[in-house]
């Protein structure tokens, strides 16, 4: 099974354009395709490339959520009911000097510059118009199990990498809140680290993962497998969190 690459972002409050100030004013795309899916092949695809992107067979549901520095699609309400039924081919294309400052960008500013220019290719292709409130939701708390953690500490020489695949989690020099930003986007809900440690550790982690009902395979939870390999828990909580409310989106028009 092909392992993704998993991104890992770490926001202090859900609007920071700051990333604006690192290039003088923000990016923008050179050209940009939106069409309707009508190829008989079913997969869906996204391909990140040097210049750009290109996500095939996708709902617009599945695709907001990268213009928001949010965990989860969770965090984003308002969706008109389309969204999720209606499925698109996005194409986007930096120019040369574009791609060039893109480049230049590190960590955070990276981040937040792509989703800038994600909520700029919605505002003017789709309409979009949205407003950021606060709302007490559903979340996670990671915390400590009864017997302790059992993670092992990483060497000081390695590179933080992650990866991962349905019902499989390798990670690489990351801390307890890099796990729970990860298991964040696998459990569809904010994930909160409460667990008080404080280093860096390799984590692998696996359980079965049952998206198909006629599989005869079988394996612990998520939950338990968290329990059984990394001594850690998950407690349902509610807190208070950022959300971007949708107050308008319309369907892109084909070109």
């Amino acid at each position: 099974m092909q392992k993704l690459i998993v991104a890992i972002f770490f926001v202090a409050t859900l609007f920071q354009a700051k990333s604006q100030d690192v290039v003088g004013k923000p990016l923008m795309w050179d050209v940009v395709s939106i069409k309707p899916h009508r190829a008989l092949d079913d997969r869906a695809m996204t391909r990140t490339l040097p210049d750009g992107f290109e996500m095939v067979n996708m709902t617009i549901h599945s695709v907001v959520s990268q213009a928001f520095p949010v965990r989860s699609a969770d965090q984003i309400f308002g969706w008109p009911s389309w969204t999720n039924s209606d499925r698109f081919d996005f194409r986007a294309k930096m120019d040369a000097e574009t791609t060039e400052a893109f480049r230049k960008l590190r960590g955070s500013d990276s981040s937040d510059m792509w989703q800038l220019m994600f909520r700029q290719l919605l505002e003017e292709r789709m309409g979009l118009k949205y407003h950021v409130e606060r709302r007490e939701l559903p979340v996670y708390d990671l915390v400590v199990a009864k017997h302790g953690p059992k993670l092992k500490l990483s060497a000081t020489d390695e590179q933080s990498t992650s990866q991962s695949s349905p019902g499989w989690l390798s990670v690489h020099r990351t801390p307890a809140s890099g796990l729970a930003g990860i298991l964040s986007g696998i459990v569809g809900r904010q994930v909160n680290d409460k667990t008080g440690l404080s280093g860096l550790y390799d984590i692998e982690l696996t359980w079965h993962w049952n998206n198909d009902p006629e599989s005869v395979e079988t394996g612990p939870s998520l939950f338990t497998a968290l329990q059984e390999q990394l001594g850690l828990r998950l407690e349902a909580a509610k807190a208070p969190i950022e959300v971007v409310v949708i107050d308008h989106l319309e369907r892109p028009s084909e070109n």
